[in-house]
This record gives C-alpha cells, sequence and structure tokens, in this order.
C-alpha cells in the first residue's frame, strides 16, 4: 500500500516537472518569436528581457512566480536556435502547401539590401487548400553576383526550386519588375524559365 502511494506521489512529481518545463521552453520561443519580429540583437534576451520579466512578476505576481522568470532559457545561442528552428519550421509548412496547390506563380525583383549588395527577392502565389483562399509569400531572399546576368539569376532560382522540392513544370505564371536580364526575348530569365517550364507557362507578365 505504501509503495503504491509513493509509486503515485513520484509519478505527479515527474508530471509537475515536465509541464513547468514545457511552459519554459514555450516561454523562451515566444520571446524569442518576439526579438526576431523586432529585428534585435539575440542577446537582448538574457540582457534585458528576462530580468525585466524577473522584476515584473515579482512586483505583481509575487516571489514564487518571479523565481520561475530564472529558469527561462534565453542566452544569446538559445535564441539564434530557436529563431532558426522556427525560420526552418515556416519553411516547410510553405514548401508543403505550394506543393498541395499544385500550380503555383512566380515573382521576381532585383535589389540591392542596404550594404548595396546585389539580392533576389523571389515571391510565390499559391492556393492555401487549408483556408480556400490565394496566398502570397516570400519564397526567398538570395544573393546574387556583383555582375549578375540571366543565366546566374536563374542557377539561383533554380536552385530554390531543386531546395525546396518544386517542379518547374507547375509553374504557370511569372512576373518580373522589368529589368533587361529578367525579360529579354530571347536570352531572359523568363525565356529560360519558359525552356523549364514548357508551355505550362501561360502568361509571363512584365512590369517596369
Amino acid at each position: 500500500m505504501c509503495k503504491r502511494d509513493a509509486l503515485k506521489i513520484e509519478k505527479k512529481i515527474i508530471s509537475q516537472a515536465s509541464t513547468t518545463d514545457n511552459s519554459l521552453l514555450t516561454a523562451s520561443y515566444l520571446v524569442s518569436l518576439q526579438i526576431a519580429k523586432c529585428k534585435k540583437k539575440y542577446s537582448i534576451g538574457e540582457e534585458l528581457i528576462k530580468p525585466s520579466l524577473i522584476a515584473a512578476c515579482n512586483e505583481v505576481l509575487g516571489q514564487s512566480a518571479a523565481s520561475k522568470m530564472k529558469y527561462i532559457p534565453l542566452s544569446n545561442d538559445t535564441v539564434e536556435r530557436w529563431i532558426s528552428d522556427m525560420a526552418e519550421d515556416t519553411e516547410k509548412q510553405l514548401t508543403a502547401k505550394i506543393n498541395k496547390s499544385v500550380l503555383f506563380g512566380l515573382q521576381l525583383d532585383e535589389s540591392t539590401d542596404i550594404q548595396n549588395n546585389s539580392i533576389l527577392l523571389t515571391y510565390v502565389r499559391y492556393i492555401d487548400h487549408d483556408e480556400s483562399d490565394m496566398k502570397e509569400d516570400i519564397l526567398s531572399v538570395s544573393d546574387l553576383p556583383t555582375h549578375t546576368t540571366s543565366s546566374e539569376i536563374f542557377k539561383v532560382l533554380n536552385c530554390i526550386i531543386e531546395e525546396r522540392g518544386l517542379k518547374w513544370k507547375n509553374c504557370i505564371g511569372v512576373c518580373t519588375d522589368g529589368a533587361a536580364c529578367l525579360t529579354g526575348r530571347n536570352l531572359g530569365l523568363v525565356s529560360k524559365i519558359r525552356d523549364m517550364a514548357g508551355n505550362n507557362i501561360v502568361n509571363a507578365l512584365l512590369h517596369s
């Protein structure tokens, strides 16, 4: 009888510890998400957010709640790892939705970042069957060579399509920003995509 009661108590303690650990881990992910959204340095979690949580909880909820805040993992490396995990998960979810949609369209924009490096912004339009609606999301932001040509851009774009497990034959439309290397009639990027997708490209919308 005593052994059975002791076993029940032990199971209850293990269950409570597991629940506490999960809540602390969830809190860590939630804070990391806000850090990413605000584009703050990862160290802000340990340097500012955790001390603020501890002080606020101690004042409003008491010492017991404040003590729990001390165990939320918010080190620089932890925040970086959680943000990477969430980004990877978001990427997988988007790829799954595009594959479920089957057909998709691309919008391409050759631009520069704040350091004046060339980048390719790739947006994708697809049918989100889970919400029965047409959606548009960023598929990727990719670095480009300094002297960008249509061939180099296509290599970058083709790697994105292959890495995501997408198929060119399912691409039915391309929209560009009108840059010469993207729209050239014979050698431009759009013509290269047409060669890969065949007659499935029903319309390439070119915007200047």
